[in-house]
């Protein structure tokens, strides 16, 4: 059994941006983000001795912590803004004649995820931005790993499908 309360500063630094990450995407919003992840770090500490690493790793078992926070959050009211974008390039490696293109795209991709049902938004969310294992969605979500993989790859369908929807024919 890990010690939860022995972990250094940093790993739990780096499981709260984890977290952070998630209930950003998740909520729309910055500051109900950071309230999900303060409750749930609150929350595994109150906890620790629940955790056993046989079962999952510890970072699947905090980010499940975090989504059930973040849909506890949803169902009780609607988020202040739904305005703010994830942005996961760095610009100052783009080529200037790139920005364009790819602040398009990051809106296609932003507006197809939000327009995804919660299932297939955060199952997207989980693998392509957490990079979560398949072993340990299963464990963020409750579900049977080979359902993992079959709602992975309809959520992906459908994503592509709606942002090649929108994507404007090349001219020569």
């Amino acid at each position: 059994m890990t010690d939860i309360r022995s972990l250094p500063p940093e790993e739990l630094r780096v499981l709260g941006n984890h977290g952070y990450a998630l209930a950003t995407r998740m909520l729309r919003h910055r500051e109900d983000a950071a309230d999900a992840v303060q409750d749930a770090m609150h929350q595994i500490f109150r906890k620790s001795k629940t955790f056993d690493a046989r079962r999952g790793s510890l970072k699947a078992w905090f980010l499940t912590i975090v989504r059930n926070r973040c849909i506890d959050m949803r169902r009780r009211s609607a988020p202040l803004s739904g305005n703010e974008s994830f942005d996961p390039m760095d610009e100052k490696r783009l080529p200037a004649d790139h920005i364009n293109q790819r602040n398009e795209l990051v809106q296609q991709v932003t507006a197809a995820l939000a327009a995804m049902s919660d299932s297939n938004r955060e199952i997207i969310l989980l693998r392509d931005f957490e990079k979560l294992s398949y072993s340990e969605i299963s464990q963020v979500l409750g579900i049977a790993q080979g359902t993992v993989m079959s709602r992975l790859h309809r959520a992906r369908r459908q994503l592509r499908t709606d942002v090649m929807s929108h994507q404007k024919p090349e001219t020569s």
